[in-house]
């Protein structure tokens, strides 16, 4: 009787070992806004391809992943993306706390722009 005791203890903790597998989780922050929570900010994997948008509180989380390194990449229409290398080790979790700046666009930057649109509406109200 012990050994069967001691075969299924065995086999339940291989089992239980084995669908261990690794998380990365954390939250975005609007540097904007006082570190108050970014939402539905994409966060990707550049690695696997996998996305997610943060939540109303800023989090986001992926999970069952193997033990590796991978870069992930954080962007919000109208701020700067960001990219980050974090490593994944089975049972353990680290969150990343991240906060997104706006974009900047520099003066120069705006007059070509300017210019550009200036040119093409009055070539075409030319014709």
């Amino acid at each position: 009787m012990k050994h069967i005791i001691y075969i299924a203890f065995f086999f339940i903790s291989a089992l239980a070992y084995a669908q261990d597998t690794g998380s990365i989780n954390g939250n975005l922050l609007d540097f904007e806004s006082n570190n108050d929570p970014l939402m539905f900010a994409k966060v990707s994997i550049k690695e696997t391809g996998a996305e997610v948008l943060s939540d109303e509180n800023g989090s986001f989380k992926f999970e069952n992943l193997n033990d590796a390194t991978y870069t992930l990449v954080f962007s919000f229409v109208g701020y700067d993306t960001k990219e980050m290398q974090t490593k994944v080790i089975s049972g353990k979790s680290s969150p990343i706390k991240l906060a997104l700046q706006a974009s900047t666009i520099s003066l120069e930057d705006l007059v070509s722009t300017m210019a550009s649109t200036d040119h093409s509406t009055s070539s075409t109200s030319n014709n």
